[in-house]
């Protein structure tokens, strides 16, 4: 017994491995930290990247041109997977592409105007509307999906869920893990000979 008490003693006043165990202690919260830095920049270089992508193609889009045996969006995703260096995976099942045409630039993202018969604030079904985008009902957004001809109105648009990997950023982002990114851009398609640019459509 004696012995056993002076091994507790002996063990008490040790001090080897100190060190060691300070780390063990403080290393889970320091790493934590570190990846979720890391993180953050690469979600931050993501974001940079994409509104570089949405340049590119709204870029390409202007010329009107299509390339043999290949869609306008299929080609506008190349562009986007080269120019975010494979960080947005077109592939993913969250990853969005809205292409869309407008009468004027004044038009981007407002609804189709309309009656509010019984004042609610909101469209219901029945009341007059003015049908901009010609598709025979009324719509939330005025766009016309397609990358449009010479001299129209196009609005480019991305949306993608970067996964997020570390603890400390899914403790602040999305209740699916993910952050949402996003890009957009609207752009006049060159004109064709003699033709004019929008008037200014009032939506």
């Amino acid at each position: 017994m004696f012995k056993l008490v002076n091994g507790f003693r002996r063990m008490r006043r040790c001090k080897k491995g100190g060190t060691a165990i300070e780390f063990a202690i403080v290393a889970g919260l320091l790493f934590t930290f570190l990846f979720g830095i890391i993180e953050f920049a690469m979600y931050s270089l993501a974001s940079v990247l994409l509104e570089g992508s949405m340049r590119e193609a709204s870029r390409f889009g202007i010329t009107g041109f299509t390339p043999t045996g290949v869609s306008r969006e299929d080609r506008i995703k190349t562009i986007v997977d080269n120019t975010t260096m494979g960080l947005v995976d077109t592939t993913d099942a969250s990853f969005k592409l809205d292409v869309l045409v407008y009468p004027s630039f004044q038009c981007i993202g407002k609804p189709e105007p309309y009656t509010d018969t019984n004042g609610n604030g909101s469209y219901d079904a029945g009341e007059p509307y003015t049908d901009v985008n010609g598709n025979g009902k009324w719509d939330e957004d005025v766009g016309i999906s397609g990358a449009g001809g010479p001299g129209d109105v196009v609005l480019y648009a991305i949306r993608y869920d970067w996964p997020l990997w570390s603890y400390l950023a899914t403790l602040i982002g999305g209740p699916d893990g993910k952050l949402p990114l996003s890009s957009s851009m609207a752009v006049l398609n060159e004109p064709s000979t003699g033709a004019t640019t929008p008037s200014g459509t009032t939506c």
